[in-house]
């Protein structure tokens, strides 16, 4: 058994506070080890001095002057104190010009005409969407042409086959 879990055991052991199984295991080792018997003689020492000590008493004077010291109170903070983190406040504008926007389109008079212009901005967006699709296919389509007339020439071509001239 190493020292270290030896030494862990010499407290409980001094108090009289460990298993009779660890207890033997404690008087067998200090048998052997000079250093683990020397530290728990130091350790019974130590508690046969503190025991010579006198408990003292307060007396009651003190004890009414302890109790009359002022408890340092919990300052209550207010629960909405975390929205007013830096952090937060990017987030909250954003929110404050987003809900300023709805609200203006809800109490807007002209909702309807403001909902068709939307629409057919949105219409207009999509016909330029599927027109530029269209236009991407057809360029694709020639640079495969294009592609496959290069491999045919290059083929014809032939440029590493050895001429037998």
């Amino acid at each position: 058994m190493s020292c270290d879990r030896i030494q862990d055991l010499l407290a409980p052991y001094a108090d009289s506070d460990l298993a009779a199984d660890d207890k033997v295991l404690v008087e067998s080792h200090c048998r052997t080890c000079a250093d683990c018997a020397g530290l728990l003689a130091a350790l019974k020492e130590a508690d046969e001095a503190l025991a010579g000590f006198p408990e003292i008493e307060p007396s009651p004077a003190l004890l009414d002057r302890l109790y009359r010291l002022p408890v340092e109170r919990k300052v209550s903070r207010p629960r909405f104190r975390f929205f007013l983190r830096p952090s937060l406040q990017p987030v909250f504008a954003a929110a404050a010009v987003f809900m300023t926007l709805v609200s203006l389109y809800f109490i807007n008079p002209n909702r309807k005409e403001l909902n068709r212009a939307v629409v057919r901005q949105f219409h207009r967006g999509v016909s330029q969407v599927e027109r530029l699709y269209a236009k991407a296919e057809a360029l694709t389509d020639t640079l495969g042409a294009y592609a496959d007339n290069l491999f045919v020439a290059l083929k014809a071509i032939n440029p590493l086959s050895q001429n037998e001239e």
